[in-house]
């Protein structure tokens, strides 16, 4: 039988294979790879990358793209980084500067990514002022449209997928949490002419306010946001300001430190 014939060497070829799935999906961005970026890329049949795309999917290596028949990077990476200890990888990055931001400004930060469909928060650290917040802890998820922290995600996407997003989570934001698309299209472009995001004020958690700022790669791709939570008491111009300029620098810098480590050698 085939599967006895070189018993040595399928599990590594298997290996470089499915690595190799991960590098294409890697190059195609946000958007996604199709099976036709895979079978350019790889020189292997449909059916056997449609079960390598399978398998990693169900390891949590690959997530479904919003966009019909397409596939991002799954979150298992993250996590699997993190465990090894890689001081590149976003929260571990992010971790003490959202720490060192809430003692020093009484607020809560937060750090989300994108996850398909909705907006996962990889970390939260509370300051003197905690507040109310659409997600309650580390891991929590909203659909994008709702919070600061996903316009700034929504804003860097392209014009058909952000509303192709939209229009998925249409039913939700309404119902949900008294929300429009067209509302969450108003703050984008807000954010887009000044640099940050407010979010859209709906039924939910009227007496808590925000900011957020998206995180940028070098090549102006989103990793994630920096999002910040206050009452809306504690909103004045001068602490916005500080918030907004705080935050700012230590996303930049928290990039910088990022591809120093990606490309050390």
């Amino acid at each position: 039988m085939t599967s006895n014939r070189h018993p040595t060497a399928q599990g590594p070829s298997t290996l470089v294979h499915a690595m190799q799935v991960l590098q294409v999906t890697a190059a195609c961005g946000y958007r996604g790879a199709s099976i036709d970026d895979y079978l350019d890329a790889i020189d292997l049949s449909r059916p056997t990358i449609y079960r390598l795309l399978k398998g990693l999917k169900e390891q949590g290596f690959l997530r479904p793209s919003p966009i019909r028949g397409r596939y991002l990077l799954g979150y298992e990476l993250l996590v699997l980084g993190a465990q090894a200890g890689n001081g590149a990888g976003l929260r571990d990055l992010a971790r003490p500067r959202l720490l060192s931001l809430a003692q020093r400004l009484g607020d809560s930060f937060y750090l989300f990514a994108r996850d398909g469909v909705n907006a996962v928060c990889l970390e939260v650290q509370n300051g003197d002022y905690p507040v109310g917040s659409f997600v309650r802890a580390t891991g929590g998820r909203l659909p994008l449209g709702v919070g600061q922290a996903s316009i700034a995600l929504l804003a860097y996407l392209g014009e058909s997928e952000r509303k192709a997003i939209l229009m998925h989570n249409a039913s939700r934001l309404q119902s949900d949490y008294n929300i429009s698309p067209t509302n969450v299209e108003v703050e984008i472009h807000h954010l887009l002419k000044t640099g940050y995001a407010r979010g859209v004020e709906g039924s939910q958690l009227p007496e808590y306010t925000g900011l957020a700022i998206p995180i940028l790669d070098h090549s102006g791709h989103p990793l994630g946001a920096m999002s910040c939570s206050m009452l809306k008491s504690r909103m004045t111009e001068s602490h916005k300001q500080e918030v907004l300029e705080s935050m700012q620098a230590e996303a930049l810098e928290m990039v910088q430190q990022a591809h120093g480590l990606l490309y050390v050698e």
